[in-house]
């Protein structure tokens, strides 16, 4: 999904090993994504699989100089990407409008 230059990729569920190839297959940017909204509200677990690819896709994202907001909104997730040390390595948001809006000042859309 695109909103404007803001390219949203939507997971939910648990993210684990099984799902490598999907979430490799979700992290692709889009050649005209001057932001993405990682939108992660509906997850509830995540393995280091999972976390791996996560950062693989952001350091991917920064190369480009695309800003990323993540959305996370489950405690327990958010506590994993807290305790992993990944919380400072990413725009977290609890809030869509709020990501957005980050987005939306980043891309000057």
């Amino acid at each position: 999904m695109n909103e404007g230059a803001i390219q949203t990729i939507r997971l939910a569920g648990e993210l684990d090993l099984s799902r490598k190839r999907e979430l490799r297959d979700a992290f692709a940017l889009s050649n005209d994504a001057r932001a993405v909204l990682l939108d992660l509200s509906e997850v509830v677990y995540a393995d280091s699989t999972a976390l791996t690819e996560l950062l693989r896709f952001c350091a991917s994202a920064q190369g480009a100089n695309i800003p990323i907001a993540i959305l996370i909104v489950a405690p327990q997730f958010l506590r994993l990407v807290q305790y992993a040390g990944l919380a400072t390595a990413f725009k977290i948001f609890q809030e869509r409008g709020e990501a957005l809006h980050y987005l939306s000042e980043c891309a000057g859309t």
